[in-house]
């Protein structure tokens, strides 16, 4: 509900009816949303609604109400409970301890800066009513920063004696301020999971431990602490997750599986270069690879993978030689080659078209050229990896 407030004029949530009989999502209109039987347009069968009051009615099965935001919170949530679940079980040993922030490792330290940033704005966001881009700042972070990366990073360290207790108390910490920020939103779960942080962590916080009190209902609002904030440090990790999005969508895309570690060379700047090269332990972790090459000499493979990340000038390249049938790939290629000239062709009339171009804004002329640009990338990408994937199939 908070992810509607403010986000448009029309605040009704999205639901469907799912026929019982056959399955099938019914839109919800002004005609049927309070009538209390339905005939389902798919099997013809007649199903209740929450409105039916009579005994005839009623005898029909249900239908129940479903929508795409219900999934997506109920996702959230299970992320964040097992994400939860983890840290409480390697809390054994816990103790609370004062912390040198400039003595933590990267990862510790992009954590503490990230929750800086996103505190700020999750507070400024709610002092301005502005809570459904408060609540997509928390799920972004909460998803796929502090559950799919500071977590998946921390577990080899805590396995490791010396680095245990630290980490303890960093993942302590992190998880109790997001506890925090969430809790206006769903106050249930985190109720629930701040009473067990209690009992494995009594005192936590970064530098300093103190209790956090019985309920996050009572407990302080946190505050952003500047002194944690570190834009090169953030930048350097945004870098990173997105390579590691880039690696795993190639994975996906070619149903390779999750033990098989694959050999990647990531094309970047130097600069790139230099906030990737501290990283580069944590890619087998996190997507499972093998990093090769790094750097502006970085090369594509013989049978290659690609993905171009254009908003920050990398190409990723995965190494398919043990995974790829040749046949099956270059056909793939070359419908991506002829959608790709097809785009560009549309794209090239549309700016030789006078009117067009004398008449728009100037912002939607460049912003058409710099997508013509990204395309002609692109295809000259596509036809790099068919030409080296037709030399290895002889």
């Amino acid at each position: 509900l908070a992810r509607l407030a403010t986000e448009t004029q029309d605040v009704r949530m999205p639901v469907q009816f799912e026929c019982p009989h056959c399955e099938k999502l019914i839109d919800q209109t002004k005609k049927n949303r309070s009538l209390p039987t339905i005939e389902c347009p798919a099997c013809k069968k007649v199903f209740s609604t929450q409105w039916a009051e009579s005994e005839s009615d009623k005898a029909h099965p249900r239908g129940p109400v479903v929508s795409e935001r219900f999934e997506t919170a109920r996702n959230f949530v299970n992320k964040l409970w097992n994400a939860a679940r983890f840290v409480l079980m390697n809390m054994d040993g816990y103790q609370e301890q004062t912390i040198d922030v400039e003595s933590l490792p990267l990862e510790d330290r992009w954590l503490l800066s990230r929750l800086s940033t996103v505190t700020q704005q999750v507070t400024d966001g709610i002092a301005h009513y502005k809570f459904a881009e408060s609540s997509r700042i928390l799920y972004d972070f909460a998803w796929d920063e502090f559950c799919s990366f500071y977590v998946e990073i921390a577990k080899p360290r805590l396995n490791d004696d010396q680095l245990r207790a630290t980490t303890q108390a960093v993942v302590a910490h992190g998880l109790d301020q997001l506890l925090r920020l969430l809790h206006p939103t769903m106050p249930f779960v985190t109720e629930s999971i701040w009473g067990f942080l209690n009992e494995a962590a009594p005192k936590r916080g970064v530098p300093d431990p103190a209790e956090p009190g019985p309920f996050a209902m009572l407990a302080q609002w946190p505050q952003a602490n500047q002194d944690h904030h570190n834009e090169s440090i953030e930048r350097q990790f945004s870098e990173f997750q997105e390579v590691i999005g880039a690696i795993r969508k190639i994975r996906a895309s070619q149903s390779i599986p999750p033990r098989e570690s694959v050999p990647v060379s990531i094309r970047c700047t130097a600069a790139s270069q230099a906030l990737l090269e501290p990283m580069r332990a944590y890619f087998g972790s996190l997507a499972g690879a093998d990093v090769v090459a790094i750097g502006p000499d970085a090369e594509a493979f013989a049978t290659d993978a690609p993905l171009a990340l254009t908003s920050i000038d990398i190409d990723v390249h995965v190494d398919l030689e043990k995974f790829i049938d040749v046949d099956a790939e270059l056909s793939r290629l070359e419908k991506l080659l002829g959608q790709l000239v097809k785009q560009i062709t549309g794209k090239q009339q549309k700016l030789s078209n006078e009117n067009f171009v004398s008449r728009a804004p100037k912002q939607v002329v460049e912003k058409e050229r710099e997508t013509l640009d990204d395309l002609e990338r692109q295809r000259d990408s596509v036809q790099g990896d068919i030409e080296r994937l037709k030399t290895k199939a002889g």
